[in-house]
């Protein structure tokens, strides 16, 4: 399956783009492009990865899509890692293709 991601930035502006497919329901394949500097960085390293490995036997903060995040200084708050582990989630068949949203909003 194939599946694309659109992440709507926060105050960065910084709009990305995940293509995540899979042949097989267990390898992932990634294409991330990204206005940011450091998702691109990161992007280069973020290309394939393991659905089972990732996604169903380890907690989230040890998946190498949120470690290489901190490698590349990602935002604390940058929701991309989260978005590339739902996307190949997805691809993989793991889960239904669904958007997901986070909508602040300023109260006084």
């Amino acid at each position: 399956m194939q599946v694309i991601t659109q992440v709507s930035p926060g105050a960065c502006g910084l709009a990305s783009r995940i293509k995540a497919s899979s042949p097989d329901g267990t390898r992932v394949m990634l294409e991330i492009e990204s206005d940011c500097p450091h998702v691109q960085a990161y992007a280069v390293q973020v290309t394939e990865l393991n659905a089972f490995e990732e996604l169903l036997s380890k907690p989230v903060g040890q998946t190498s899509p949120v470690l290489l995040a901190a490698e590349h200084h990602l935002h604390t708050t940058c929701l991309l890692p989260l978005a590339v582990l739902k996307a190949a989630e997805a691809a993989a068949g793991l889960a239904l293709p669904q958007s997901v949203f986070i909508e602040l909003e300023r109260v006084e």
